[in-house]
């Protein structure tokens, strides 16, 4: 009789221990699937960091050839009120 009762522990702890391990790789499985999240999140904010710098950048630019513009305009504005008749 005490084998048996020892031989039905087993067989209950053996079940435990293959609920446990499952539950385990269940988890594994889901920081696997998590921490590939991040990494895109973490590349899509690298890219948008990229793509802020580049506006930035063209944005400057712009606001140098405005002014290279604008002077030019002062120029000519100048030169027709020189020249009326």
């Amino acid at each position: 009789k005490l084998a048996e009762r020892t031989q039905k522990s087993l067989s209950e702890i053996e079940a435990n221990i293959n609920i446990l391990v499952q539950s385990i790789a269940d988890n594994a499985e889901s920081i696997k699937m998590q921490n590939k999240g991040v990494e895109n999140i973490h590349n899509s904010i690298n890219a948008l960091q990229q793509d802020v710098q580049d506006n930035l950048t063209i944005a400057n630019h712009s606001l140098q050839v405005s002014a290279k513009i604008d002077g030019i305009s002062q120029d000519i504005l100048e030169d027709v009120s020189k020249k009326k008749f």
